[in-house]
Parts: C-alpha cells; sequence; structure tokens
C-alpha cells in the first residue's frame, strides 16, 4: 500500500498568502505613518493576532526583506529588462515615477541597512542590465571599458540619483527623467566617439577610460 503523501490545500495556500500580503501592506502604512515596525504594531494594523506575524515572519529581518521586496516590486516596476539604451530609458522613467508615487518609502529604502541589503541582492541583475546596454550601444567593448560604462549609467540611473535630484534641485519625476535621458544619451553617445577615436599616433582605436597610466 503506497503511503499518502502530505495534503495540500490550495485554498489554504491561498489564504495564507492573502495573509502574508496584508501583514506586508501594514508595514507600508505603519511605514507611511512614520512609526516604529514592531510586531505588535504590525499586528495591530493587519488586524491580526501577533503569532500570525510571528508565523509568516519568524525574524525581524524576513518581514523587513519583505516589505522592501513589496517595495521595490511594486514601486519601482524593477525588472532589469533593459538591453539597449532605449529600453534602458524608457525603464528608468516607468521607475522614477514610481518613486514619486510613495517618496518617503523610496527614501527610506535608500536610508535603511535592509533595504540596501535587498538592493544588493539585486545587483547582479542590475549590472547585467548595464552591462548589456553598453554592449548594445558600442558593441565589441572590452571588458574593462564596459564595466566601468556600466558603472557610470548605474550612477545615473537609480533611486539616489531620483532623490538628489528631488531633494537639491526640487524637480518632480517626470523633469528628473528628462535629466538622467540627457546624461545617459550624452555618456553613450561620448563613450561611441572615445572608443572609436584613433589615440595620438595610432591607428587603432583608443580603449582607455579611467585614471592614465
Amino acid at each position: 500500500m503506497k503511503a499518502r503523501g502530505a495534503y495540500h490545500s490550495p485554498l489554504r495556500a491561498s489564504q495564507a498568502a492573502a495573509t502574508r500580503e496584508r501583514i506586508v501592506e501594514a508595514c507600508v502604512a505603519l511605514m507611511k505613518q512614520g512609526a516604529d515596525l514592531t510586531y505588535a504594531s504590525v499586528a495591530a494594523q493587519a488586524e491580526v493576532q501577533e503569532r500570525t506575524v510571528y508565523r509568516h515572519f519568524p525574524k525581524k529581518e524576513d518581514l523587513e526583506a519583505a516589505l522592501w521586496d513589496w517595495i521595490i516590486q511594486r514601486l519601482t516596476h524593477a525588472d532589469f529588462a533593459a538591453r539597449n539604451e532605449q529600453q534602458l530609458v524608457a525603464a528608468m522613467r516607468d521607475s522614477f515615477a514610481g518613486f514619486d508615487a510613495d517618496a518617503p518609502l523610496i527614501q527610506a529604502m535608500l536610508h535603511s541597512p535592509p533595504g540596501l541589503d535587498v538592493r544588493r541582492r539585486q545587483q547582479p541583475m542590475r549590472r547585467a542590465m548595464f552591462e548589456a546596454c553598453v554592449e548594445a550601444a558600442v558593441p565589441g567593448v572590452p571588458p574593462p571599458v564596459r564595466e566601468r560604462a556600466a558603472a557610470v549609467l548605474q550612477v545615473l540611473y537609480s533611486a539616489a540619483s531620483w532623490d538628489l535630484l528631488r531633494s537639491f534641485w526640487d524637480i518632480d519625476a517626470a523633469e528628473a527623467a528628462d535629466v538622467i535621458e540627457l546624461g545617459i544619451r550624452g555618456f553613450l553617445s561620448g563613450l561611441r566617439v572615445h572608443v572609436r577615436r584613433p589615440a595620438a599616433g595610432d591607428a587603432t582605436p583608443s580603449h582607455h577610460i579611467g585614471r592614465e597610466p
């Protein structure tokens, strides 16, 4: 006689997912209010028992990570799928609009250790996107140049740049996106010229970007 496997209830799984989402949304609401994230405050906001919060998120770090993942996916539209200049600019504009939609949450993410941890976990995907965009703009560019150029693109297209423009230049997402688009397009245009231009006394293109030897 075959041993019976564990019974999986689709309804129970759906209810658990809904409860988890409710808890995370309670964290979002508390952050908007400027309140501390404690198990008691989250449970009260979500209208569930405190032990329910512990069951879904045994550690505070688990709760905070789920919160930042929610913010990044719901507000920044980060999918890292751009593979050329046009797609990168479009993704940046979409992200900046998401940043403006809930600016206090994004700014909290920028200055929070858990928020930094989430962004670090996403860095391999982010780096691959920027390097692919450089390669599409300047095919065959040497790896060291591609990596440095990709780093420049990340400086331009980032929540930190959006925050700087918002906080110090008092401009909204649309205007900030115009500024960053100018930077992205200008940089890639300059990179094409630089890489294809022969160095003085040399018939081959220049591939040097960085400190002079």
